[in-house]
C-alpha cells in the first residue's frame, strides 16, 4: 500500500435571425471533451478533521483541509476526504440542453491509499462505492464546496464488479475507469447559465482510501498503474449538419413525414367538422346525439373505422412499411429517442400531431372544451382543455 501525500495541487428555422438571436457560438464538433486541463477547470481533495497537528481537529461535516491528492476516504471519527471538481463549461458556450445528446463522466480509481500519515490507517481496499452530488461551480474550490451534498446523489457509482480493489489488483489491472449518464444534469445547468459542472466525490465506506487521479506510475500509485486521468465529461452535441441519408433511409423519412401531414390534415378538419355542428345543434336546441355520432366516426383515434384512425394506421403502416430495413437511430432517432421500432415512432409522431392539431383548435374557439365535452371526446382531445 501506498503513502499518499496530502499536499500537492491541481449547437434550421431562420437561420439569419435565429444566430443573431443566440450570438456567437461555438463551432460544434460531435464530441467535446472538458478535463482538468480544460481553461477553468480546478480539481482539489478536502479534509474535514485530521488528527495532527495535536490535538488535531475532530470531522464534524466542514471542510478543513484543501490543497489534498485528488480522492475518498473515510476513517469513522478521524477523517474523511471528499474530491471536489469543477469542469469549465467554457466550450459549451451559447448551448442549452436541446443541443446536448448525451454528456459522460468518467472517472478512474488509480491507487489504493493505506495512510494520510501518522493518526490514519485504512483497510487497503479501495471504496466499495463512491457516491458523487453535482452543483453549479464558479471556477473556484474552497471549503465551504465540502458541504455541497444536499438532497439526491447524482451517483451512486458501486465498484464491485472488479472485486476487491487493492494495488496489487491494480497493478494488474491499471487503473479502473467508470462513467455516469449525466446528461441531465449538465443540460440543467446550461439552462441556467452555469459556468462550471461541480462534482463531490465522496464515500461511505468506512475505513477505504481511494486514490481518483492520475498520478500514476513515478507519483504515489503502485507500479505500473499508468493511463489514469481525472475525471473528464466526454459530450455528444446534436448535429448542427443536415445528416447524409441513403435512397433507404430518405424515403422512410418522407414517408413518416408525409403520412403525419395527412393526419394532421384529417384531425383539423374533423375538429373544425365536430365543433361546428355542435355549435350549430346549441343554437336551434337540437339533441347533441347526431353530431356526437358524426364527432365520434370522424375523430376517435381508438377506432379503426373513424377518419382519424385511419389515418393512424396509414402513418404505421407507411413507417412500417418503408422503414422495414431500418431501425429508429438510423433516422436519427426522431419523436421518440427511446422508439425500439418504427412503430413506436409512429406511435409518437401520430400522438404529437394529435396533441398539437388540437392545441391549435383551441385557440381557433373560445368554448373547444365545452364543445369536445358535449360529444364526449374529451378524454381524446384533452389539448381542447388545456389551460
Amino acid at each position: 500500500m501506498s503513502t499518499r501525500s496530502l499536499q500537492h495541487g491541481c449547437r434550421a428555422l431562420a437561420l439569419g435571425m435565429a444566430l443573431a438571436a443566440l450570438g456567437a457560438r461555438p463551432a460544434l464538433a460531435d464530441v467535446i471533451v472538458i478535463d482538468d486541463t480544460t481553461a477553468g477547470s480546478v480539481v482539489d481533495g478536502i479534509l474535514d478533521g485530521f488528527p495532527l497537528p495535536p490535538p488535531g481537529l475532530a470531522p464534524d461535516g466542514n471542510g478543513d483541509f484543501a490543497g489534498n491528492a485528488f480522492a475518498v476516504a473515510l476513517q469513522t471519527g478521524v477523517t474523511e476526504e471528499r474530491g471536489i471538481v469543477e469542469l469549465a463549461l467554457a466550450p459549451l458556450a451559447g448551448l442549452t440542453s436541446s443541443d446536448i445528446a448525451s454528456a459522460t463522466l468518467t472517472f478512474n480509481i488509480d491507487d489504493v491509499v493505506g495512510t494520510f500519515g501518522p493518526g490514519t490507517s485504512f483497510d487497503g481496499t479501495a471504496a466499495s462505492s463512491i457516491v458523487l452530488f453535482k452543483y453549479s461551480g464558479n471556477g473556484t474550490i474552497d471549503l465551504a464546496d465540502f458541504g455541497n451534498v444536499a438532497g439526491a446523489p447524482l451517483a451512486v457509482v458501486s465498484t464491485a464488479s472488479f472485486g476487491t480493489i487493492t494495488d496489487a489488483t491494480l497493478a494488474l489491472s491499471g487503473p479502473l475507469q467508470f462513467t455516469v449518464d449525466v446528461t441531465g444534469a449538465l443540460g440543467a445547468l446550461l439552462d441556467s447559465s452555469a459556468t462550471h459542472f461541480g462534482l463531490v466525490f465522496t464515500t461511505n465506506d468506512a475505513g477505504s482510501a481511494t486514490s481518483l487521479d492520475n498520478l500514476g506510475a513515478g507519483g504515489a500509485g503502485p507500479a505500473g498503474v499508468n493511463g489514469a486521468r481525472m475525471p473528464f465529461l466526454t459530450i455528444t452535441t446534436v448535429p448542427h449538419d443536415p445528416p447524409v441519408y441513403s435512397k433507404t433511409q430518405l424515403g422512410c423519412q418522407s414517408a413518416i413525414a408525409k403520412a403525419g401531414a395527412t393526419l394532421a390534415q384529417t384531425a383539423h378538419k374533423e375538429l373544425v367538422k365536430c365543433l361546428d355542428g355542435v355549435l350549430k345543434a346549441a343554437s336551434t336546441a337540437a339533441p347533441f346525439i347526431d353530431i356526437t355520432t358524426k364527432c365520434v366516426a370522424g375523430l376517435d383515434p381508438a377506432s379503426a373505422t373513424s377518419k382519424v384512425g385511419k389515418a393512424i394506421a396509414k402513418l404505421q403502416s407507411a413507417a412500417s412499411g418503408k422503414c422495414a430495413s431500418l431501425t429508429p437511430s438510423d433516422l436519427d432517432k426522431p419523436c421518440n429517442a427511446s422508439a425500439a421500432s418504427f412503430v413506436d415512432v409512429a406511435t409518437c409522431v401520430a400522438a404529437q400531431h394529435l396533441t398539437q392539431i388540437a392545441g391549435s383548435v383551441a385557440a381557433e374557439y373560445g368554448s373547444a372544451c365545452a364543445l369536445i365535452s358535449a360529444v364526449g371526446l374529451k378524454d381524446e382531445y384533452p389539448a381542447l382543455c388545456a389551460d
